[in-house]
């Protein structure tokens, strides 16, 4: 290989470095395009090739993560002899592509490896390059009629390059194809390529034209799919079991947590899950080619990287009950592992929908799209012709290529450290106080966390905040009225078609009313006891087949119940006796659920913490505690509710009341222990001591 050549940089706000920007965000926000970090753009100039990054999305590039590289050393080793390329092929072995473009690198690596397709980006003599995986367009590229079907709806204005390994093969065999439409047209080669099981490639001097044919391109297969009775893009009615609301959520109760513990390896934390009812495939997801398309295996590398290369294919009786499934489910895995050696990304269940695993929100979001864009393409390719899946060799370089690993790898990079990391937490009355200091705190610890409130509004701006400091899919809302049945199983059951399952239940949705035995409003008492009795047993029973499900599919986890109980369920309370037997109720049912439970593999306890002075429930100006103690003459003495706070923390040893983080560390002891259950753990400053 050549001397570097005497080059100079282009500044970060160059004109062309903002176009290439420009042109990548809009592309690369567009979910028509690409997913995740899928497709790859360049800008060139002065002999330089400004390439975006693996492991870095088309959406989020920004010019200071274009990696510059001298493009006369690239074309050297392009157009060269030799079996470089064949060096690819090699599972484990250093791609030829990333060892030169180590050479040519104009500006330090920060992390920062080129994308592998930077060859045929320095080939293309126009100066931008865009590369995406385009729904519509694959239903030409994914399909044993691609080249024909290229050839009616373009003629020479496009390229048909066959499906090729990615890196150097695939830069050699688009330069071959080239220069033979040259030799054979007279005229240049096309600013359109048509990559097969891959995508397409457009490139121009502007991005006004970039957008121009990828337009052109779009449009005019649109029109073929419309004439061959597909509408791109729309949806259809739900599936044949989501359109049973009740039945749909049943099954998806069962099969959600059970794929859980089927997927994860013991020791770890348990697999996110996230379900769609994919309506827009439903009608060809029951059809004869539908199932043999999921069957197939994987059209493209970004499904192979994304969504895995064989999806499961669990197609239960229409008589099936929800008791049924988790042995049939287990059967079709073992079988599925069996005939392809790992465990499936994706599962589809024809009439009901799709569900999607991974070990953080954006990989299990990701792969639900990309699989979903598939079904699409899939179903365009059907079609127009038929869908030409990945031969075993093909797949196989794809599964093993250090490249992709690299970008795989990349991808799942957000996945959060922590105590609570990879887990799920639901707590309830969790939209301020110490619900709100709970989810905030285990997201801290790397926990997703659902906040489940009757104030729905204020419960999804604060699980915004918190997705605003953690991570998209680290925090999400549910309203539900805990004393109502109905309103508990829909949240729980939205918390698992969402996440999976729920690891950790956290019944903290409490309220207090004070005041005398012979003078209290029976309907304060009822509502006491509603909230913080009723409640927590709703929630257990809501939750508890969950984690049942969960520990079946995998016996060595075990699942967390914590009610956030009280010192006054310890002790009794003067003037507050509904809200102390409420929480001395409260130690009564996590006994009680603890004895039953230990069979399905939960563990229940309490945390008894001492009085949070600065949360609403004390400090509320018109009705906290402080107020309501003050009125009802419970301090001696006390005219003001400084005076009051200041009697109840000299009851303290520690001098102070309690905090959620106090909260928050009890409530990780409990889940960290394997051998504890019915435990109520008093968090109190030594207020209150058990003996």
């Amino acid at each position: 290989m050549t001397d570097l050549p005497d080059l100079r940089l282009l500044d970060l706000d160059d004109p062309l470095l903002r176009d290439a920007i420009e042109m990548s965000h809009r592309f690369g926000r567009d979910p028509e395009y690409t997913r995740g970090g899928g497709g790859n753009s360049s800008v060139k100039a002065g002999g330089i090739v400004y390439i975006k990054p693996s492991g870095v999305s088309l959406a989020a590039i920004e010019a200071e993560d274009l990696v510059p590289l001298a493009t006369a050393p690239l074309l050297e080793l392009l157009l060269k002899g030799g079996a470089d390329a064949d060096e690819a092929r090699i599972a484990g072995a250093p791609d030829p592509v990333m060892r030169a473009a180590a050479k040519v690198r104009l500006a330090e690596a920060r992390g920062r490896r080129p994308s592998v397709e930077l060859m045929f980006h320095s080939l293309l003599p126009e100066t931008f390059v865009l590369h995406t995986h385009a729904i519509v367009p694959n239903a030409v590229t994914c399909n044993e009629e691609g080249e024909a079907l290229m050839l009616d709806l373009f003629g020479d204005e496009a390229l048909w390059v066959p499906y090729t390994d990615p890196g150097l093969p695939l830069a050699r065999t688009i330069n071959q194809l080239r220069e033979a439409h040259v030799a054979r047209t007279g005229g240049p080669a096309p600013r359109i390529t048509f990559m097969g099981d891959h995508g397409i490639i457009v490139s121009a001097d502007t991005i006004a034209e970039i957008a121009e044919l990828n337009e052109h391109v779009m449009e005019t297969v649109k029109g073929a799919l419309e004439r061959a009775g597909v509408s791109a893009g729309s949806g259809r009615a739900a599936a044949r079991i989501a359109a049973d609301p009740a039945r749909a959520t049943a099954l998806v109760s069962t099969i959600a947590p059970t794929l859980r513990g089927l997927i994860s390896n013991a020791g770890e934390p348990l697999k996110l899950v996230t379900y769609d009812p994919a309506p827009a495939a439903a009608d060809y997801l029951e059809s004869e080619a539908g199932r043999a398309a999921v069957l197939g295996g994987a059209m493209t590398p970004d499904q192979i990287v994304y969504s895995g290369s064989f999806p499961l294919l669990y197609d239960p009786p229409a008589d099936v009950t929800p008791e049924e499934v988790p042995g049939q489910l287990a059967e079709a895995l073992a079988a599925n592992v069996e005939a392809h050696g790992t465990k499936p990304i994706v599962t589809v269940v024809p009439g009901l929908g799709i569900f999607a695993a991974g070990g953080s929100w954006k990989e299990i979001d990701t792969a639900r799209d990309v699989y979903l864009d598939c079904l699409r393409v899939y179903e365009g390719a059907d079609a127009l012709g038929h869908v030409r899946a990945l031969t075993d060799e093909e797949r196989g370089f794809i599964e093993h290529w250090e490249v992709e690993a690299y970008r795989k790898n990349a991808a799942a990079f957000d996945r959060a450290p922590g105590r609570f990391a990879g887990s799920v937490a639901f707590v309830t009355g969790a939209a301020q106080g110490f619900g709100l200091g709970i989810a905030q705190g285990l997201a801290r610890e790397g926990g997703t966390v659902i906040l489940a409130d009757m104030q729905a509004e204020l419960a999804a701006q604060q699980a915004a905040a918190i997705e605003a400091q953690h991570g998209a899919g680290r925090a999400w809302s549910v309203g539900v009225d805990v004393t109502v049945e109905d309103s508990v199983k829909a949240a729980v059951a939205a918390a698992v078609q969402r996440f999976g399952g729920i690891d950790l239940f956290v019944s903290n949705a409490g309220v207090l009313r004070a005041g005398g035995v012979t003078e209290q409003p029976v309907a304060d008492f009822d509502f006491v006891t509603a909230v913080n009795y009723r409640g927590y047993f709703l929630g257990v029973r809501a939750v508890a087949p969950v984690m049942a499900a969960q520990h079946a599919a995998r016996p060595d986890y075990l699942g967390d119940i914590v009610e956030i109980n009280s010192k006054s369920g310890l002790v009794g309370s003067k003037r507050n006796f509904a809200y102390a037997g409420s929480k001395f109720g409260g130690v009564g049912l996590t006994q009680s659920f603890a004895l039953e439970l230990v069979e399905e593999g939960i563990k229940v306890n309490a945390v008894c913490p001492g009085n949070f002075y600065e949360g609403p429930l004390w400090s509320d100006p018109e009705n906290g505690l402080f107020v309501q103690y003050l009125r009802e003459g419970k301090i001696p003495g006390a005219s003001t509710i400084e005076e009051v706070r200041a009697a109840y923390e000299a009851k303290v040893p520690m001098g102070r009341g309690c905090t959620p983080d106090d909260v928050v560390e009890a409530i990780l002891y409990l889940v960290a222990q394997q051998y504890e259950t019915g435990q109520a753990l008093p968090v109190t400053g030594g207020q209150v001591m058990l003996s």
